[in-house]
């Protein structure tokens, strides 16, 4: 999870840091001028040796100055940073000319250093990523239109049948005072009959800030622009689907309940790598620091990233190389890789993305560039991952990706020595309730146990639709007996849930099964332990949670 840190916290690191760069900036341009001074009287390969030399130097004073409140050194070394890339590509003796440039702009640097440094501000990083543990209640849909109009009320109806909280608002005075102070909620409205209504709710700052779903009798292109410029996320044609409506609330609370947005940067500088790491969690997201190329895998594959950052230019190997090695496996294809040098040449970006990267940026960077250019590939890609990852009624993740995290706890918990506990649910006497109450009635059931299960659960645990009325959760670091009374507790509030009908109420309860690692070492034997658990949870009478015994 990220560090419970402010953002003064993050600023004093920055600042510390900072002072670090600082107190080594006057030995590193002194170094500059040593390793320069004899060059112009060097034989060819010791010239071109101590260009390298030279070239690190300024390279990372070109990338990491402005960052740490020094942009007159950036602006300074990165002409220098260009130049020797390029003489170091053409391998020939310096001419007159260019000992001369070298000359004064190694000067400039050296003035650079002596002017002083500029404060650091993280200025307003807000990624949008709340480090909450989840929401207690599944969130509301705000129906922005007449409380008499007669769709508006079948709306309301249908989507409190699948548990979701809904109301009728005609103005602000319509609208839940809890609403108000802050709890999760996304506005509905039919353009065709209730933009005024909208615009009534909308007169409070922050309802104008929910999200919106946008209906229309017509689905072309006007109607669409209409309601792009109204504000609107999403569109529904009419006559409207309730159970489409379901879908998209369930995608927005999915979305503000998720983890936050993970990103690997592969950086062997270390004050910058760990000032882009806290940039990105002074916005509220995860970061780690890869500094050796060489282990950027283990990273990746025990941390499932949504991004990882590449500097170009790194001592082991180039980002373009480390990029071709990380999309030779298939998981790792579609991850976005956003590289990050001084380097400026259109070739050498177009390139960048010919070996597998997403976008180039060019150093230095201030920290909300950073954060915008991450979380909006990030997000991105997430919203591609769904499309392929997640059951499509419920919005969990599907059977082969709840599979796939439970195997990656697996392996950092071999590394950590933590257990991992593995449950799965089967609501009880399910095919009774399709045969008396339909499919509809059914599918609302799922939703309903569904949202139990992601508000009550802890936001580093794996919810997953396992298949028909079956759930899978993961849950790292923890053991049977803890897992067992979380899982008691879930299925006790699954008991007093009434499911509505127009031929009144029911309730449905559902049984348990639960297996852990260590005890059970694969993710094979994990599945099919807590199968046999809940098989037996079955047969002793339903409604209760069983743990798997080893052999």
């Amino acid at each position: 999870m990220v560090d419970r840190v402010t953002q003064s916290d993050i600023l004093a690191r920055l600042t510390a840091l900072s002072n670090e760069f600082a107190e080594a900036l006057g030995a590193r341009v002194a170094e500059v001028r040593r390793i320069w001074t004899p060059v112009p009287e060097a034989a060819l390969a010791q010239g071109a040796q101590a260009l390298r030399q030279i070239h690190d130097i300024v390279h990372m004073l070109a990338g990491s100055g402005k960052s740490f409140g020094f942009p007159t050194v950036s602006s300074a070394a990165a002409p220098l940073d260009g130049l020797f890339r390029l003489l170091l590509e053409q391998k020939h003796p310096l001419t007159k000319e260019e000992v001369a440039q070298i000359e004064l702009l190694v000067q400039d640097l050296e003035r650079s250093a002596c002017q002083p440094r500029e404060s650091i501000s993280l200025e307003n990083l807000s990624g949008g990523q709340s480090l909450a543990e989840g929401q207690s209640e599944p969130i509301r849909l705000l129906i922005a239109g007449a409380p008499d109009d007669e769709d508006n009320r079948r709306l309301k109806e249908a989507v409190v049948n699948f548990g979701y909280p809904c109301d009728i608002a005609a103005s602000v005075a319509d609208v839940p005072p809890a609403v108000i102070q802050g709890a999760p909620a996304v506005l509905f409205a039919d353009l065709s009959t209730a933009e005024t209504h909208l615009r009534a709710v909308r007169q409070n700052g922050k309802l104008a800030l929910l999200p919106l779903i946008a209906a229309s009798a017509q689905a072309g292109f006007a109607d669409r622009l209409r309601a792009v410029r109204l504000g609107a996320s999403m569109f529904a044609a009419k006559p409207i689907d309730a159970q489409e409506i379901v879908k998209l609330i369930a995608g927005i609370e999915e979305a503000q309940m998720q983890r936050s947005y993970r990103v690997v940067i592969a950086e062997d500088e270390r004050s910058l790598g760990l000032f882009y790491q806290m940039t990105l969690q002074a916005a509220g997201l995860e970061a780690r620091v890869v500094r050796d190329p060489s282990k950027l895998l283990d990273t990746v594959s025990g941390f499932d990233p949504d991004l990882i950052i590449m500097d170009v230019y790194m001592g082991a190997c180039t980002g373009l190389e480390l990029a071709q090695i990380v999309r030779q496996f298939p998981a790792y294809t579609t991850v976005p890789i956003l590289f990050l040098s001084t380097e400026s040449r259109l070739d050498l970006q177009l390139q960048a993305r010919h070996f597998g990267g997403d976008d180039f940026l060019v150093k230095p960077l201030k920290p909300s560039q950073l954060v915008s250019a991450v979380m909006s590939r990030a997000n991105r890609y997430r919203d591609l991952k769904k499309l392929t990852d997640r059951d499509s009624l419920t919005g969990l993740l599907n059977h082969t990706n709840i599979l796939r995290d439970l195997e990656r706890e697996i392996s950092v918990a071999a590394r950590s020595g933590a257990p991992v506990a593995f449950a799965m649910v089967d609501i009880d006497h399910f095919k009774k309730v399709n045969d008396t109450y339909g499919h509809v009635v059914g599918d609302q059931v799922i939703v309903r146990v569904t949202h139990l299960l992601r508000n009550r659960l802890r936001r580093v645990d794996y919810v997953g639709r396992y298949g028909g009325e079956e759930f899978a959760v993961v849950m790292p670091n923890t053991d049977a007996a803890t897992a067992q009374a979380v899982m008691n507790g879930l299925r006790e509030a699954s008991n007093d849930i009434e499911h509505k009908t127009e031929t009144g109420g029911f309730k449905v309860t559902f049984s348990c099964g639960v297996a852990t690692y260590p005890q059970f070492r694969t993710a094979l034997e994990l599945t099919q332990a807590a199968d046999a658990a809940l098989y037996k949870a079955k047969h002793a009478g339903r409604n209760r949670v069983m743990i798997a015994e080893a052999g």
